[in-house]
């Protein structure tokens, strides 16, 4: 170990020197509009390449403003681009070989949304030749299926191929409706676009394991309530789904070992949190590998030398690592994360040899550093920031805290507090997340919170029941409950704040986006004369127009989850806010894309709409062209610029 407690010596120095010290001051609203630079970074078999996505800040609505870049290492020499089309992004980013890699294609119509996959995937050399379409929704792709394309992974050791998954489409394939009658994988030879089929299942929406060229299970779910796993020995055998006895409440198959003898995955026997576990193929001799009573494994850490995993991460409070064995990799992780305790510190990528190492780290106030280290000669090399405009030491730190909501659960949630001034009664913003289920808020740098952190504001976020990363049970928690419970989780979360001191009870907001902007609506409806405004950003007001022209409601997937977590007509009308706003007595700030799929502009048109019959107060903010939140910075930074006058005006600075 003091070989490695040496190295972290001299990769403080390094590392910091990636961090500039800048005297403190306000910082401008457009560096917390802009997106993050770099992204998905992948290093190459040989280690001698970093493919990643570079994002040009200053591309116009309609200008390509995502490229694939290939760089030589160390010295960061460029060596291609490959541009996207406007919108489009490369999503994953997978080397083949030493010199060749493929990418699927993702698509961006909003910034509150997650990038969609499109389906598409591309082949190239890293120099830029030898481009080839693998799979494209126009043109399809040899001797595969038509249907949505991802990359599902590669043969080891890599020979020029890709394992790719098909969610199937029905040969009558009806434009509207998106959901796929079939899964299926196929070992794809990124050269000729050759495909040969490892498995398939006739069932929507499944994933498989593969080992030897054969897909040795499949699993997955078309509700919220369980996810079904399936196995066979070889691909001329029908597929078995696992008993419950074996599957727990849940199970997600991960790998299986190169012997052929193990199986790795994340398991939750009766709904609590999920835990990474090893077992025989047939789930008998399970052991815990990582564990813990309050949060699941977000992340496992795999060697790519032996196959083996050799750290599982959490995510719940300050993020922990579990080191699961005494590896190389697991005692630099280590070293690194006890050098560096303010920051959460992973292995981004590793080499086939197992040498060469891309090192990542971020914390609450620093969005995150790249560098390269090699064990052979314990040298680090600093590559580049996530966003070299944010300054660590003007941001704000996030206080993880947990309460216990009014009925006796055990909720947590974060604390964003103003840099450099007292933190007693302060002006409060409440700010739900998105989703709302299998979404939570984290740790790490958080760009909106810093933002109105910066504004002199209090930030509290609670990961009401419904969100991520406590288990099945805890997730579905949160169904049937969007108007009253989870509202209910978030009250107590505030109330928290309130009764520690933190936040001003006379000085109260809400803000959020998406299901987020919903409860900044239902908030003040819950809490009557506790608020004093509310800042809606592409929130539902109606859920009826949701179960009607969502995008959502393409799937039946997307049906099922409406039917399960709202419930019909009626339900859906009578937690929307649209039907409330009697109860309705704050200054609401009403912000939405014009072009929102997700949830549709009609829910702001008809809120407004509604809000001036009754002659209540309100503030606009459309974006022609904009999607589910403001995609363009420009955009974005007129949002931030309203919602600190609208802040200023209500609360006060």
């Amino acid at each position: 170990m003091r070989r490695y407690a040496n190295w972290c010596r001299r990769f403080l120095v390094v590392f910091f020197l990636l961090i500039p010290l800048i005297a403190m001051a306000q910082v401008n609203i457009e560096d917390f509009a802009k997106s993050p630079t770099m992204r998905s970074p992948s290093l190459s078999p040989d280690g001698q390449y970093l493919a990643l996505s570079l994002h040009n800040n200053k591309a116009k609505w309609n200008e390509s403003d995502y490229q694939l870049v290939v760089f030589h290492l160390p010295d960061l020499k460029g060596v291609s681009r490959l541009n996207m089309a406007p919108h489009y992004q490369p999503a994953q980013i997978v080397w083949v070989s030493n010199n060749r890699l493929a990418v699927s294609l993702a698509y961006i119509s909003g910034y509150l949304d997650v990038p969609q996959l499109t389906g598409e995937v591309v082949a190239l050399d890293s120099d830029g030749g030898h481009k080839r379409t693998l799979y494209s929704l126009r043109y399809g792709g040899m001797d595969t299926p038509r249907g949505a394309a991802t990359i599902a992974g590669t043969p080891f050791p890599r020979n020029g191929h890709i394992y790719l998954h098909f969610a199937v489409w029905p040969e009558r394939h009806i434009s509207d409706d998106r959901d796929s009658s079939r899964s299926a994988i196929y070992d794809v030879d990124t050269r000729n676009g050759k495909a040969t089929l490892m498995g398939g299942i006739e069932k929507g929406s499944m994933s498989f394991v593969v080992h030897d060229e054969v897909a040795r299970f499949a699993y997955g779910s078309s509700d919220a309530h369980a996810i079904e796993v399936y196995t066979h020995d070889n691909a001329s055998q029908p597929w078995r789904r696992l008993s419950t006895a074996v599957t727990g409440k849940k199970m997600v198959p991960l790998r299986i070992s190169r012997d052929g003898s193990k199986l790795w995955s994340l398991f939750s026997a009766t709904g609590g949190p999920q835990s990474l576990v090893v077992s025989a193929l047939d789930g008998s001799n399970r052991t815990v590998l990582a564990g813990d009573d309050s949060a699941s494994v977000d992340d496992v850490l795999w060697d790519t030398v032996t196959g083996t995993p050799y750290a599982a991460i959490f995510m719940d409070g300050r993020p922990h690592v579990v080191y699961l064995d005494q590896s190389p990799h697991a005692k630099v992780l280590k070293a690194l994360n006890d050098k560096f305790p303010d920051h959460l510190v992973t292995i981004a990528g590793l080499d086939d040899s197992g040498k060469r190492m891309l090192v990542s780290a971020d914390s609450d106030r620093d969005p995150g550093s790249v560098a390269l280290f090699d064990t052979d000669t314990m040298n680090l090399r600093p590559l580049y920031q996530v966003e070299d405009w944010i300054h660590p030491e003007q941001m704000a730190m996030r206080k993880p805290f947990r309460f216990k909501a009014s009925d006796g659960l055990e909720l947590e949630g974060y604390l964003t507090l103003p840099p450099g001034k007292d933190t007693r009664k302060l002006p409060t913003i409440l700010m739900p997340h998105g989703g709302p289920i299998d979404i939570r808020d984290g740790w790490t740098y958080d760009a909106v919170a810093q933002f109105l952190a910066s504004r002199g504001y209090a930030v509290v976020q609670v990961n009401y029941r419904g969100s991520a990363g406590r288990g099945p049970d805890f997730e579905m928690a949160g169904y049937r409950h969007f108007g009253d419970r989870i509202q209910q989780d978030l009250l107590d979360g505030l109330h928290w704040a309130i009764d520690q001191g933190y936040a001003d009870q006379q000085r109260l907001c809400v803000y959020g986006g998406s299901f987020g902007g919903y409860s900044s609506l239902m908030q003040p409806i819950a809490a009557p004369g506790l608020y004093k405004c509310a800042i809606d950003y592409a929130g539902v007001s109606d859920w009826g127009i949701g179960f009607k022209s969502s995008d959502t409601a393409h799937f039946s997937a997307g049906r099922t989850y409406f039917a399960e977590s709202v419930g019909d007509m009626a339900a859906a009308h009578a937690i929307s806010p649209l039907y409330q706003l009697d109860k309705f007595n704050v200054p609401v700030l009403i912000a939405h894309g014009e072009d929102d799929q997700r949830v549709p502009y009609q829910n702001a048109t008809d809120l407004r709409a509604a809000l001036k019959k009754l002659n209540k107060p309100y503030e606009w903010l459309s974006k022609p062209k904009e999607g589910h939140g403001f995609y363009t910075e420009e955009d974005r930074a007129d949002m931030y610029q309203h919602m600190q006058d609208f802040l200023a005006k209500y609360l006060g600075p």
